[in-house]
């Protein structure tokens, strides 16, 4: 099982990445910090350069969650991500369904409608 979702793009990695950021606030999520560190690794299948990492939150879900668990912190934030590589341009995201698995059944039901709104996200870039 895969723990992420990620597509491809033709076009430059910081337009998409300020694109992502502007649709992830428009839907109300809150972007609570981003690194970015430049930088190359080279791999077997190619190489990759340019990582991104933002952090995302949703003030109602996490309000539902510390109802649940009040060491939910533990888990915070969900990423977004985005490298290039030869190939082309790659975004994604965390799956809070998976990676929040270890948290019990009620969080990931909680957490399932902010994870399809974000693919909804990367698919619309």
């Amino acid at each position: 099982m895969k723990f992420y979702y990620v597509r491809r793009f033709e076009r430059d990695l910081d337009e998409l990445w300020e694109e992502l950021k502007r649709k992830i606030e428009e839907e109300g999520f809150l972007i609570v910090g981003e690194r970015i560190p430049v930088s190359i690794v080279e791999r077997e299948d190619g190489i990759v350069a340019d990582y991104h990492v933002l952090f995302i939150c949703d003030r109602e879900v996490v309000a539902e969650l510390v109802k649940l668990d009040p060491n939910i912190g533990a888990l915070m934030p969900c990423t977004a991500f985005g490298y290039v590589r030869e190939d082309g341009v790659y975004i994604g995201i965390g799956l809070p369904s998976v990676a929040w698995k270890i948290a019990g059944e009620e969080v990931v039901e909680l957490m399932q409608p902010m994870e399809e709104k974000l693919k909804e996200i990367i698919d619309s870039l």
